[in-house]
């Protein structure tokens, strides 16, 4: 087939089956490439939307914490003035002198009610 005349159309029949190849290699390469590309965006996608997730949980548990936390600064205030209306140490020892000088003072008028030898 390969004849002395035609020396030329051997090394054009290589040159188109090397161009062929390098051109089915390089389509391959970027068939690849589109591939991995697209697995890429899929998997940023999904990223992205689980972070999307995460942030809107976040914002939310951020948000219930600033509602406890308001919550926890009126009952403080509410506790501080209930404590300002209760009586203090020197009130209540004011009180406990008071109630012990009633209680002598009845008792003496007891005594005296009853003493037979008073009347």
């Amino acid at each position: 087939m390969n004849s002395p005349e035609s020396p030329p159309w051997g090394f054009l029949q290589w040159a188109v089956a090397g161009l062929a190849s390098i051109g089915a290699s390089a389509a391959a390469f970027v068939w690849r490439l589109m591939t991995r590309i697209h697995t890429l965006e899929i998997v940023v996608g999904q990223h992205q939307r689980d972070l999307d997730v995460s942030q809107s949980a976040n914002e939310s548990a951020l948000l219930r914490l600033a509602e406890r936390l308001a919550l926890l600064h009126d009952d403080h205030y509410r506790l501080r003035e209930t404590i300002g209306g209760l009586p203090s140490r020197a009130d209540i020892h004011d009180l406990e002198l008071r109630l012990g000088e009633r209680m002598d003072s009845l008792a003496a008028r007891f005594d005296r009610a009853l003493d037979p030898h008073h009347s």
